[in-house]
C-alpha cells in the first residue's frame, strides 16, 4: 500500500509539471499565431501553475508591449519582479522600453539604471538611458551615456550610427556654447550702450540747468498797485 501511494504521488507531480509546460508551450503557440488574448490567458495560467518562472511574466508584458498597453506591461513585468529571482536586469529593461514608449522618459531612464546596476556588463541599458536624456535634451549627459555604450560595446552593429549622434551632439553642444557666448557679449554691449546714452542725457540735464534762471520773490519786481475801494455806508 505504501508503495502505490508512493507512486501515486510522483506521478501527480509529472502531470503537474506537464500541464505547467502545456500552458507555457500553448501560450508560445498562440503568440506565433498572433492569437494574443488567448496566448496571454495561457501564460496567465501558466503562472498560477508555476509563479517562480520568469518566462511567463516576460511574455505577457511582450503581448501588452505589441498592443500598445505600456502599462499592463509594466504591470506585468513587475509582477515578476516580486515573484521571481536571478532575471532583475530583465524586467527592469523591459520595463524601460514600456516606459519610454510611453513617452515617460524619465521613468524609462530609471528603470535602465536599475538594469545596469542589478547586472554588472550590461551595456544595452546605457545606449537606451541616452536615448532618454536625448528626448529629455539633457544632451550632455546622453552624449556621457553614448560614449559609455561604444566604449563597452566598440564593435556593436549600430557603433557607426551611435558615433555620428555623437559627432551630431558634441556640434550642437558646441553651436550652442558659441550663442550663449555671443549672447553674453551682446547684451554687454547694448548695457554699455545704454549706460551711455543715460550719461549723455544726464548731462545735456546739467547744462539746461545751468542756463535755466531761478525766480526768487526777490528777483521778480512786485509792482505796487493801488486798489481803491468804493465801500456803501
Amino acid at each position: 500500500m505504501k508503495k502505490i501511494i508512493i507512486t501515486a504521488n510522483l506521478l501527480l507531480i509529472f502531470n503537474f509539471t506537464i500541464i505547467s509546460e502545456s500552458f507555457f508551450e500553448q501560450g508560445k503557440t498562440l503568440l506565433l499565431n498572433n492569437q494574443l488574448k488567448d496566448a496571454v490567458m495561457m501564460f496567465e495560467a501558466a503562472v498560477e501553475q508555476e509563479p517562480s518562472n520568469p518566462d511567463s511574466y516576460i511574455y505577457i508584458g511582450y503581448i501588452y508591449e505589441i498592443k500598445k498597453d505600456y502599462q499592463s506591461a509594466v504591470d506585468a513585468l513587475n509582477r515578476g519582479l516580486e515573484n521571481t529571482d536571478g532575471q532583475d536586469y530583465i524586467f527592469y529593461f523591459n520595463m524601460g522600453n514600456n516606459y519610454f514608449k510611453a513617452g515617460e522618459y524619465e521613468k524609462a531612464a530609471d528603470m535602465f539604471s536599475k538594469a545596469m546596476q542589478s547586472k554588472s556588463g550590461f551595456t544595452e541599458p546605457y545606449l537606451n538611458r541616452a536615448n532618454c536624456r536625448l528626448q529629455t535634451q539633457d544632451f550632455n549627459l546622453a552624449l556621457r551615456d553614448y560614449k559609455l555604450y561604444i566604449t563597452m560595446q566598440p564593435d556593436a552593429p549600430q557603433a557607426e550610427q551611435v558615433k555620428k549622434l555623437i559627432a551630431s551632439i558634441e556640434n550642437d553642444i558646441t553651436t550652442a556654447k558659441k550663442r550663449e557666448e555671443q549672447e553674453v557679449q551682446r547684451k554687454k554691449i547694448e548695457e554699455a550702450r545704454q549706460k551711455e546714452l543715460l550719461n549723455s542725457v544726464l548731462n545735456s540735464l546739467d547744462n539746461v540747468s545751468e542756463d535755466v534762471t531761478n525766480f526768487t520773490a526777490g528777483s521778480a519786481g512786485i509792482e505796487d498797485m493801488d486798489i481803491e475801494l468804493d465801500i456803501e455806508e
